[in-house]
């Protein structure tokens, strides 16, 4: 009766919110609009994290339709159009919104350095965020840190993972997955640290206070509106003086080899500082560097299920099982495994940009006009299970299918394919999991 209850709720209240949101979208300036829309954004955009709302809402809704103060466009097609297009950006992270002011600026009225909130320039914007992204590219991906991610360091960090693997409980929920000072997070801290700003991943000092702020404190939240504010005003242990610990993370950062040789005042990188790249950096690390990874890396070494997507057999699905039967020394092979895992269960499953004009769309099946301004959510992660693209086995486990590379959406992009907002550090994620996928799998099939 119970279940019913909730199933009845839910039939209701489902095309409701899509309503009230279709409308109160077309018209911003109602003063209902004003009050409920920023809740509803606030609390819908931190459900809609979860892997399978928004592909429950495409099932009750079609491919259209209005989600945590957006309106979602989830056509193959459409998605394919957005990420390969210049973009008009606002305080977002997909369906979360960001506060601006916990944002990566230099001092308080400072300028604005956060990446995922500057609009191209063919979109509105000014040229910074080429250029800022051009910095932090020439600095930090470089071919310093293509050396740093081959060489004896890093393999000795690989094969400290697999003895981690090996002496650690790594099942589901294993501490291998959990303990956030060895096994995958600790390999992690040290090991992206290392490759791409040359830190000692043998400073024990250091390496525990980048762990803490980024892991143990969960500095991502920092960026979050409304939760950052929360923890801070809570006084909750942990969370109490987090601004001032990104502070000292962006002076480890900026005294960092990798930021040796840093020119200041570079006019074609917009007269990016040392101190804003590094404050940048902070924010960069904790939102994507070691999060997208730590995802992907659950899914492909079995610490969690794959989602429950609605009315499939996903969640059946074990990729271990995969894994097991992967050539390990076939380097294409494994990175077509994780690209496979990538799209069930996307690490990053949307991305948004702002309408610069009016446009018309059919919205859960009724045909609207939405004004400038408007935010538009781009979820990859419906592109990367669109059945129209990927046909009937788009819920089901094939590394082998065709156009995986070329059209795969995790990485904001299509493939390679972007308008100069890929991320930055696909090569050197991909390269990593890689190599992890390879060495710990050895060691798994020699302790079977």
């Amino acid at each position: 009766m119970n279940l019913n209850l909730v199933s009845i709720f839910s039939s209701f209240m489902v095309p409701a919110l899509n309503e009230f949101q279709a409308w109160a979208l077309q018209k911003p300036d109602e003063s209902l609009s004003k009050k409920l829309l920023p809740i509803i954004s606030f609390v819908e955009g931190l459900i809609a994290n979860q892997p399978t709302y928004l592909d429950s809402k495409r099932l009750a809704l079609g491919q259209n339709f209005c989600c945590a103060g957006q309106v979602v466009m989830g056509e193959f097609d459409v998605i394919e159009t957005a990420l390969t297009s210049p973009q008009s950006r606002t305080w977002r992270l997909g369906t979360t919104i960001l506060d601006k002011n916990y944002a990566p600026n230099q001092d308080v009225g400072g300028r604005n350095v956060f990446l995922l909130s500057l609009s191209d320039e063919e979109a509105g914007g000014s040229n910074d965020h080429e250029s800022f992204r051009k910095c932090m590219q020439a600095y930090l991906l470089n071919d310093a840190t293509t050396e740093r991610q081959c060489d004896a360091t890093a393999s000795r960090l690989l094969d400290q993972l697999g003895a981690d693997y090996v002496e650690m409980p790594h099942g589901r929920n294993g501490t291998f997955f959990t303990n956030d000072q060895r096994g995958w997070m600790g390999f992690l801290v040290r090991y992206l640290h290392y490759v791409l700003f040359g830190l000692d991943p043998d400073d024990e000092e250091s390496i525990g206070f980048l762990t803490e702020l980024h892991y143990t404190r969960m500095g991502t939240l920092h960026y979050f509106a409304g939760i950052g504010r929360i923890l801070q005003s809570l006084n909750l242990k942990g969370h109490k003086n987090l601004t001032d610990l990104i502070e000292r993370a962006a002076t480890i950062y900026e005294n960092s080899p990798a930021l040796a040789d840093f020119k200041q005042d570079c006019s074609a990188e917009n007269g990016m500082t040392r101190r804003e790249l590094a404050k940048l950096m902070t924010s960069i690390i904790s939102i994507a560097a070691l999060q997208g990874p730590l995802h992907l890396g659950y899914t492909a070494m079995g610490y969690r299920p794959l989602p429950a997507y609605k009315g499939r057999q996903t969640a059946d699905i074990d990729p271990t099982h995969y894994w097991d039967a992967l050539d390990l020394d076939d380097r294409e092979s494994v990175r077509l495994y994780l690209l496979e895992c990538a799209r069930l269960w996307a690490p990053v499953s949307a991305t948004h940009r702002v309408a610069t004009e009016s446009f018309t769309a059919t919205v859960a099946g009724a045909e609207r006009t939405f004004p400038k301004g408007t935010k538009i959510l781009i979820p990859m992660s419906l592109g990367l299970l669109d059945e129209g693209f990927w046909g009937s086995t788009a819920y089901e486990f094939n590394a082998k299918r065709e156009n995986l590379c070329p059209f795969h959406m995790g990485f904001h992009s299509v493939g390679n394919r972007s308008a100069g907002r890929i991320c930055p550090g696909k090569d050197i994620a991909l390269d990593m999991l890689v190599d992890v996928v390879r060495v710990v799998g050895k060691v798994r099939r020699s302790a079977l």
